[in-house]
């Protein structure tokens, strides 16, 4: 395989699924279906409005795919989530704007949304949709979008590891650091020595042996990255509690001085804000 010359700053998943060859393996392996080497394949760069996912998104011929790694708890709302990322991909790098408001229907590849999730909580493979989160839901949806989600994590017993030999080296690198790292090891210690087995074990040995520091560095700026954004979310969560908790305090108080609840409710509301 070419040495890559991404920054180490972009992602291994990304670069390691971001050329023609890997990214149509991935898809024949989640989707079951054998597209030929040959096919056109259109990448597109990695989107900034899901800063917190990996994205892959490339058009493999009337078919927009995209791809989405992601390590946390996967939230029902990733639909909603998903929705502004679309329609963003389909006005920067295909629909031609000239056309758009012409008479002629203007064409455009149909989507299909994965995110591949390898946090720690296991997962069936399941959709999730945009019409679950409509308040009335009766008939059909004005508008939907369907979102597959698929646990990659090694040992899952999900079908798409068993049909991509590179989907299943990343996730088995993963689960190595993941053991290292419960083993003790610090961080550059437990991707180093998950890098030389996987290496010495034959698995994604091309890759990792050309490209060694760079994945070092992409895997530890990655790690550093989830653990900067646990912590923002745990103070996040404290400071909420802090709040809930003086802004009961301050109802129950304003109570107490005549006010009722609705009242305390809406003065408290002004105090905090």
């Amino acid at each position: 395989m070419q040495k890559t010359t991404r920054q180490y700053k972009d992602t291994f998943f990304r670069t390691l699924f971001g050329i023609n060859e890997t990214f149509l393996e991935l898809y024949n392996a989640v989707s079951g279906n054998h597209i030929l080497a040959d096919t056109n394949i259109t990448l597109y760069p990695p989107n900034p409005i899901l800063a917190r996912f990996n994205d892959l998104a490339a058009c493999i011929g009337y078919q927009l795919i995209v791809f989405f790694e992601h390590q946390s708890t996967i939230s029902m709302n990733m639909p909603i989530r998903i929705l502004p990322y679309a329609i963003d991909t389909l006005y920067s790098y295909i629909i031609d704007m000239n056309k758009l408001y012409g008479s002629k229907l203007v064409k455009i590849p149909a989507p299909k949304f994965y995110v591949l999730y390898n946090g720690v909580q296991r997962l069936e493979r399941r959709i999730l949709r945009l019409s679950d989160s409509f308040i009335i839901n009766d008939g059909e949806p004005a508008l939907e979008l369907t979102v597959i989600i698929i646990d990659i994590n090694y040992n899952s017993g999900e079908a798409a590891l068993a049909r991509s030999t590179t989907l299943n080296g990343y996730s088995y690198l993963v689960a190595e650091i993941r053991r290292n790292l419960s083993a003790g090891m610090t961080r550059d210690a437990a991707i180093s020595a998950a890098i030389d087995r996987c290496i010495n074990q034959g698995i994604l040995q091309e890759f990792l042996s050309n490209n060694y520091g760079e994945v070092i560095k992409m895997l530890n700026y990655e790690y550093n990255a989830e653990a900067e954004r646990k912590v923002l979310w745990q103070e996040g969560m404290q400071e909420g509690i802090q709040k809930g908790i003086q802004g009961i305090d301050l109802i129950v108080k304003l109570q107490h001085e005549g006010l009722s609840l609705e009242e305390a409710v809406v003065e408290a509301k002004k105090t905090l804000s």
